[in-house]
């Protein structure tokens, strides 16, 4: 068994029989000291494009890569033309190893390090021949059915002839290469590095929701409609990236501060315009940072859309190709002035909601958008336990509280109840932390949200420190890493893996501040709050 070979015991998910025989035959064929992967699946940050590689393979000692692109089937080259039993091909066989190798080593520069010497070849596992094609430059760099028992002498061969003059790459390199492979391709685009013990099932974009963006991206007008951890906001920036990988001038909004923050780190790298919708407003009138009006920060806030839509924007002709909007049920009338006067003519405008997360009854997307649009329901949550994905539907109204459901929660752990008076709330929330911590989660995992808003005087969020543990609000600018403490509307559309939920004592919608609360929740909540509150709401009452 070759000791570098990734998968170690099977080749990764693929209906390539011809792979799968690459891969058997690399099980004993594998040169000493060499590395292979098969599959390495890996994204373009500058284009926000996918490519893939059947087999890296890589000689330490001298230092080089080798990128090989396996056809099965019957494989010929006549008249200049390539054909797979009988067919013609849609592009050169070599071409495809060339392309990944483009994205191969912009990602091990993204890493800060000098990439290796890249070549690339072909295999043929199911073709028989005593000589390989010379034109093309493919001469010395095709392998057939003939060579797979005699690898170990071949590939340095194909190897020496696909890169003649390596130069050193920085220390490292090989490390780089199976982490690049380790964290892609699988049959899914996972949310990945908030709690172990979920990291494995969560999906934010796994490949039927690919299909989705796939099946959608014609339209030029689009409403994606779905409830909380059906994949909204990951869809919404895959589709950003993609549009923006076409070159186009992609606008991306959303109504919260950190959701806008979240998604601005996301797009780092791309040319994607980001922001909050009202953030962005304030920037198109050149007043960022700018001394807003003594006292009057709401009267600010509520007009400058209207006023960018007026007064701040570049001629039609020069704004944005493709504008898209999540969270969208949150933006008011003129917000949505603001979105469709940054529409080019021809541009297209998708728009992303939840209306079960609608906290303002005033707000609502525009009928001369929702008329326009093809709309699509996103129907399957992926994202949170499904005891906590249920809670968060029971207060949505979207579903009838079951028992068994909800105390399997308690049992697994993934929802806790607990009570407090009220001079110990604050230490209560103290011992819930220590025990997520001592559980293995880290501050950067947990956020505690209040279901009060900033200006109460009686409410979590005023305090810089809970049990001695620093908090900071969702809009810090140091947040990555540090554990949150804000309300529920400020942390909407954001997500951690473990949430404490507290300040239960509101004086309206109560039912709608819980929904929003725990829809943010990925693996754990703790709600925390007085005996009489928690006995007064019918859901965790059963729960004490």
């Amino acid at each position: 068994m070759a000791e570098h070979l990734w998968p170690k015991a099977f080749p990764r998910l693929t209906d390539s029989e011809a792979e799968k025989k690459l891969y058997e035959a690399l099980k004993s064929g594998l040169p000493t000291g060499w590395h292979c992967w098969h599959s390495m699946r890996l994204r373009s940050k500058s284009s926000g494009q996918f490519d893939e590689a059947d087999f890296v393979f890589a000689d330490p000692k001298r230092p080089s890569v080798l990128v090989v692109e396996v056809k099965g089937g019957l494989i010929e080259l006549q008249d200049g033309q390539w054909l797979q039993n009988g067919r013609f091909m849609k592009s050169r066989p070599l071409d495809e190893a060339f392309d990944f190798k483009s994205v191969l080593v912009e990602r091990i520069k993204a890493l800060n390090l000098r990439p290796p010497s890249i070549g690339g070849a072909i295999c043929f596992p199911n073709t028989a021949s005593e000589h390989g094609p010379k034109g093309e430059g493919l001469d010395g760099l095709v392998i057939s059915l003939n060579d797979l028992p005699y690898l170990q002498l071949i590939l340095p061969q194909v190897m020496e002839r696909a890169v003649p003059k390596p130069k050193i790459p920085s220390r490292g390199w090989i490390e780089a290469l199976h982490k690049l492979w380790g964290e892609t391709w699988v049959p899914s685009i996972c949310l990945g590095g908030r709690v172990e013990l979920d990291e494995d099932r969560r999906l934010k974009l796994d490949l039927e929701q690919t299909a989705i963006l796939e099946n959608l991206e014609d339209n030029d007008r689009l409403l994606v409609r779905g409830s909380a951890g059906t994949g909204k906001t990951l869809l919404a920036r895959e589709a950003a990236l993609r549009e923006s990988g076409r070159r186009k001038r992609v606008l991306l909004l959303c109504y919260t501060d950190a959701l806008g923050e979240c998604l601005k780190s996301a797009c780092q790298g791309s040319a994607i315009t980001v922001g909050s919708v009202r953030t962005f407003a304030s920037e198109l009138l050149g007043e960022k940072g700018m001394e807003k009006p003594a006292g009057t920060p709401s009267e600010y806030w509520e007009t400058v859309s209207i006023r960018a839509a007026i007064d701040g924007l570049p001629q039609k002709e020069d704004r944005w190709d493709c504008v898209i909007v999540d969270e969208g049920q949150d933006l008011s009338p003129d917000d949505w002035e603001l979105v469709k006067e940054c529409v080019s003519p021809a541009g297209m405008l998708w728009v992303f909601a939840d209306e079960s997360q609608a906290f303002w009854e005033d707000r609502k997307i525009p009928d001369d958008i929702t008329g326009v649009c093809m709309k699509f329901t996103l129907k399957k949550p992926y994202r949170c336990h499904p005891a906590v994905q249920h809670l968060s539907e029971c207060y949505a109204r979207q579903a009838e509280p079951d028992p068994k459901i909800l105390q399997n929660g308690l049992k697994k752990e993934a929802i806790r109840v607990v009570t407090s008076s009220g001079e110990r709330l604050l230490k209560q929330i103290g011992k819930e932390i220590e025990r997520l911590l001592a559980g293995g989660l880290s501050p950067g995992d947990i956020a505690v949200i209040s279901l009060r808003g900033r200006g109460s005087k009686e409410t979590v969020i005023h305090e810089k420190t809970i049990s001695g543990h620093p908090v900071v609000s969702a809009t810090d600018p140091e947040v990555e890493g540090k554990m949150i403490c804000d309300t529920f509307l400020r942390f909407k559309g954001l997500e951690r893996p473990a949430v404490i939920v507290t300040d239960l004592s509101v004086s309206n919608q109560y039912q709608k501040r819980m929904h929003i609360a725990v829809s943010r929740v990925l693996s754990l909540i703790r709600i925390v709050g007085l005996r009489d509150e928690l006995e007064a709401d019918p859901l965790l009452q059963p729960l004490l």
